[in-house]
């Protein structure tokens, strides 16, 4: 020990390598349990419960419209549905899901971009923004919709 502090006396570049050493292994062992130790985070899709004549549209092999909730409490749409009654909603969110306020997002449909409307009833409203003011009915897909859970 007595040499060891003679040797950071005469030298503190020696003394600053050795600070370095020690706080490099120990981070490396902390980052080395920490990874060993965190579990991948699985995504659990949940279906949603198509209505008002809305059905899964199978189209471009899309899946079959959903959900999940990540970690940070975001909400994520997937999936597609076609042929449903113009100027009704396609599905509803279940109770837990759902915006606390009135959200416009914009979808893909077989015409182009257009819009839906989540509610805080959960009931989600697609329809066409455009000039023509028609409703959206057929292919309408909800991949890459996000927003915040409540």
């Amino acid at each position: 020990m007595r040499h060891l502090r003679a040797l950071l006396t005469q030298s503190p570049a020696i003394a600053i390598a050795l600070a370095a050493l020690v706080i490099s292994a120990a981070g490396g062992a902390a980052a080395s349990a920490a990874a060993s130790h965190s579990a991948a985070t699985r995504m659990t899709w949940h279906n949603l419960t198509l209505i008002n004549g809305w059905g899964n549209s199978g189209a471009f092999k899309s899946f079959h419209a959903g959900y999940y909730v990540d970690a940070n409490h975001i909400v994520h749409l997937r999936g597609s549905a076609r042929l449903g009654s113009s100027g009704t909603a396609a599905f509803r969110l279940p109770r837990g899901v759902r915006p606390s306020h009135v959200l416009n997002v914009v979808i893909y449909t077989d015409t182009g971009p257009a819009e839906m409307s989540i509610l805080p009833s959960g009931l989600a409203e697609p329809f066409n923004p455009g000039s023509t003011g028609s409703n959206v009915s057929d292919f309408t897909s909800f991949d890459g919709v996000t927003f915040a859970q409540g």
